[in-house]
């Protein structure tokens, strides 16, 4: 029974295998190693996966559902739903618990199972070209993925029939593919921008141990957002020609986005491309109207400079987490399909002072790294605990719920665990590169220089020596928080903490005769407590009846080695304790999720 690695994406997602000390990116039936995460539903009841469902988008927008990636994990009432709301041709309704869901052929489908119908046939994919069967992944999302984001993700992947042994950062896993094994001291900046999402990853590499010094990203920002502009601007040319604006139909607009993403290929190796639309909308007569849309490299350029602009902004504030300068760096990889663009290389190589590597296909290269990890997960695992030193408590309220007493925060308690996994796998597959010196001057003082061919393909298998495993020291995307008086935040678990960790605060109770308290936890760095991502709560009931003071409820917060949050309220008079159910945006529960996978096993999907 094979395990394999998966980058679920927001446009490809990629599976690869680790078999016979080679990491084998795995092709579908037609030899193609990439899968467009989309997936549509056709009236015969079928559900079309890829490019099946890539090629419905086109005729059937509306019930042709893409970039789910971006929306999973996210409450119907945030900022990035009301966008995609707008943006979409598919209908989206308000779900269980604020979870967004999906409409297509009258049916309902939460984001999750969405994403599940793209691993559902990586799966299949996977099985196929093994001969085996699958039924263990290691799925990687980008690093600054919130809880509820990564909950969503292993969620649908239980739906998919996937045990999903380990949720893995994209960044963390391309550096896996180019440095493990290696014996060298280096640090290696990630610079990652895929379809819908902008990672900047900053590793310190020893050996087999790859040490995250900072993370920093924008779930919002990718390749998408190029292409959305591109349509845009054929948009305009339409309504110039024809005064008929193409995007108060969301189906025309559709056609204009999809050759828009076929353009803006073109230029990545061509100085000029162009995009004939047939049948974007009906003239007065009748008749239908189409565009026939040129775009030089360089306007393309300057239309995807604000947003390539804002990726230096990310990497800037990883870069001011780790106290480091762009020229620290001794080689940037090149992650996602919009590095492809000779702009985007030509400017990250301004801003580190080196020429980034791209000898792994970046387009499979987070798949590549996933998989590595998924072979070594499957040896075995040793697990060592590393004391940390202590932080000093303040004491500090936490706000009266309704009907509720509030607590009073006494002490703090924290340790750190550093989980070492050992097994027999490794691979060597870096490049080289030099650090110098660096500056982010804007797009504009960017040197040309001639466009070239940007697709470096990935030989068919990437070797692996018999070396001891990689030893992932991850940290977190996001700081965790519970709320306190006055609707502010005491910090718990610090934004850039070392995983796996465990945190532990002690409470008094404050108002007397309390028998329950009840602790709200976020995810955020905002000091308003409601201006962070809410995760859920925990309560704890029973408590001995006593003057304000003199009960004390003990607080621990767990981080696994995949990011995820555990929360535990203790009495320590009795020993009695709660377990935080943490909210999942759109998940009910395991009766839901099981609901799900009955539906899922009734569908035939291709």
């Amino acid at each position: 029974m094979a395990v394999v690695g998966i980058d679920l994406g927001t446009t490809n997602s990629v599976v690869a295998c680790a078999r016979g000390g080679r990491v084998h990116v795995l092709p579908d039936e037609q030899g193609r190693r990439l899968l467009p995460s989309i997936v549509s539903f056709p009236p015969t009841g079928e559900v079309l996966v890829g490019y099946p469902a890539k090629e419905r988008r086109i005729v059937e927008a509306r019930n042709t559902i893409a970039s789910v990636k971006r929306m999973i994990g996210r409450a119907w009432d945030s900022d990035e739903i009301k966008r995609a709301r707008v943006r979409f041709p598919f209908e989206m309704r308000e779900g269980q618990g604020q979870g967004p869901l999906v409409v297509a052929r009258g049916q309902t489908y939460t984001l999750p199972e969405i994403s599940a119908f793209v691993l559902q046939r990586m799966k299949q994919i996977a099985e196929a070209a093994l001969g085996d069967s699958v039924s263990r992944a290691v799925i990687t999302v980008p690093a600054n993925f919130n809880e509820l984001q990564r909950a969503a993700t292993k969620v649908a992947g239980r739906i998919a029939g996937l045990d999903v042994i380990r949720i893995i950062n994209e960044p963390t896993a391309a550096a896996l593919a180019y440095g493990f094994g290696r014996s060298a001291h280096e640090r290696i900046a990630i610079y990652d921008f895929g379809g819908g999402t902008f990672d900047c990853t900053l590793l310190e590499l020893s050996g087999n141990v790859f040490e995250v010094l900072a993370t920093a990203g924008d779930t919002y920002l990718g390749g998408d957002d190029i292409d959305l502009a591109i349509a845009d601007r054929m948009a305009d040319a339409f309504l110039q020609t024809h005064r008929s604006d193409p995007r108060a139909n969301p189906q025309a607009f559709e056609k204009l986005r999809s050759a828009a993403e076929a353009l803006k290929i073109e230029l990545s190796t061509s100085d000029r491309g162009r995009a004939t639309v047939r049948d974007v909308a009906l003239g007065m007569t009748g008749a239908p109207l189409g565009l026939d849309f040129t775009m030089t490299a360089a306007e393309l350029d300057a239309l995807a400079a604000p947003l390539v602009e804002r990726t230096f902004a990310v990497c800037d504030e990883a870069l001011h987490i780790a106290r480091q300068p762009p020229s620290s760096f001794d080689k940037v990889i090149l992650v996602g399909g919009s590095t492809r663009n000779p702009f985007v290389r030509r400017r990250v190589e301004q801003f580190f002072g080196s020429a980034p590597l791209d000898r792994v296909n970046p387009d499979e290269v987070v798949a590549i790294g996933a998989a590595i990890q998924a072979a070594a997960l499957t040896d075995a695992a040793r697990v060592r605990s590393i004391p940390a030193p202590p932080v000093p408590g303040r004491r500090q309220s936490l706000p009266e719920p309704e009907d509720e007493d509030e607590i009073t925060k006494t002490t703090q308690i924290p340790s750190q665990l550093a989980a070492l996994q050992k097994a027999n796998l490794g691979a060597g597959t870096s490049g080289t590169g030099a650090g110098g010196g660096a500056s982010s001057a804007p797009a504009s003082g960017v040197p040309e220089s001639p466009r070239r061919l940007a697709r470096p393909t990935t030989p068919p298998a990437i070797g692996i020596d018999r070396l001891s495993s990689p030893v992932l020291v991850d940290v977190t995307p996001r700081a965790l928080v519970v709320q306190t008086v006055g609707g502010f935040c005491d910090v718990i678990v610090q934004r850039n903490a070392k995983i796996p960790c465990e945190r532990t605060r002690a409470y008094t109770t404050s108002s007397d005769m309390q028998t329950k308290v009840r602790v709200r936890v976020a995810q955020g760095e905002d000091a308003l407590f409601d201006a962070n991502t809410f995760l859920g709560e925990v309560e704890l009931a029973g408590l001995h009846a006593a003057p304000r003071g003199t009960v004390t409820v003990q607080v621990r917060f767990e981080v696994d080695e995949s990011g995820t949050l555990k929360v535990y309220a203790t009495d320590l008079a009795t020993g009695r304790q709660a377990h935080a159910l943490l909210q999942l945006v759109g998940i009910a529960g395991a009766q839901s999720v099981s609901a799900m996978q009955v539906r899922h096993a009734a569908l035939h999907v291709r």
